[in-house]
């Protein structure tokens, strides 16, 4: 249950998010050099967002530690961002996680064969468990948070680890999904090349992250507490490659979805985009946060998020 303290803390605009952070360097090249791509969020809270000079890949600075993301985790992300306040998922979270995983799952279209043995990394509330398990594949979910986890579990009777380090060393698996996680991670790429470890002769790894350049909202709407890393499609392809993987040419790209395949001696060589960071800063820069809230600019995108959590709750199933 969440401290109600801590959640304020989390929402009231214009003040600092609960926390002291640490410097770190970039999790995809090593590069400590940052140029400042935002100042605020989504909720016109102080957040220091930096892309990083070397690779363009953008991290809140400084990073919260571990033990802080724990802590947020457990007591103020669920109500925060999914107005998750009971034992269950809502509703509205439950109709857009039934709607992603039947889009995933025609995505894989054929790599979700009976059989077919599926990781689905982040796995939330098992929506994508059920899908996959529903074409006959075996599947296995990693899901941190005890009680998503445990609804999985019990609603779709799925078989659900807390961490990664819980399958067997020698496991591996044809399908290996991370849907809208690595963004939340503070070792994101070295969390791919662990879950590309993961993947079978020939099996296909599918990763989703929103995509930092996308264009129709305004640029502060695209950062927030959770996302402590920001993609665009330069950064997610050097981070796959990093894992030893390349888009795979069977399988439609969408934005920043892709499906990889292992890499081999004909794929494209990895040339960093030296430029991206400036290029992303100057896209991003936002208007002040004062100036924005007496545009009533922000209106729009307050009111289409809230219509979208009612249209959610509402849906038909």
């Amino acid at each position: 249950m969440s401290s109600p303290l801590h959640l304020v803390r989390h929402v009231v605009p214009f003040t600092r998010y609960p926390y002291r952070g640490e410097a770190m360097a970039c999790n995809l090249c090593g590069d400590t050099g940052t140029l400042v791509v935002a100042e605020t969020d989504r909720r016109l809270k102080q957040l220091r967002s930096v892309a990083c000079t070397g690779c363009g890949l953008i991290r809140t600075d400084p990073m919260p530690s571990a033990a802080e993301l724990d802590a947020y985790y457990a007591s103020a992300y669920r109500a925060a961002y999914q107005f998750a306040l009971g034992r269950r998922p809502p509703r509205h979270h439950l109709h857009r996680s039934r709607r992603e995983a039947r889009f995933r799952a025609d995505l894989l279209g054929p790599a979700l064969r009976p059989g077919a043995r599926v990781l689905d990394f982040g796995s939330g509330s098992g929506e994508f468990l059920a899908a996959a398990r529903g074409q006959g594949c075996e599947v296995t979910g990693i899901e941190p948070g005890r009680t998503y986890a445990a609804y999985a579990r019990d609603e779709h009777g799925a078989r659900v680890l807390d961490r990664l380090d819980a399958l067997a060393p020698d496991a591996v698996f044809d399908v290996v999904t991370v849907h809208h996680v690595l963004e939340h991670l503070r070792d994101p790429v070295d969390t791919l090349v662990r879950l590309a470890g993961r993947l079978a002769p020939g099996g296909v790894l599918y990763a989703a992250v929103p995509n930092m350049a996308a264009t129709g909202k305004p640029p502060h709407e695209r950062f927030h507490f959770a996302h402590v890393h920001g993609f665009v499609l330069q950064t997610l392809d050097r981070a796959a490659r990093r894992a030893g993987l390349a888009p795979h040419p069977a399988y439609r790209r969408e934005d920043t979805r892709v499906v990889y395949r292992q890499a081999n001696a004909s794929d494209a060589p990895d040339v960093p985009a030296t430029d991206l960071a400036q290029t992303l800063a100057a896209a991003l820069a936002p208007l002040r946060p004062g100036a924005y809230l007496a545009s009533g600019a922000w209106l729009r995108p307050m009111i289409r998020r809230n219509a979208k959590a009612i249209r959610d709750t509402f849906a038909a199933r």
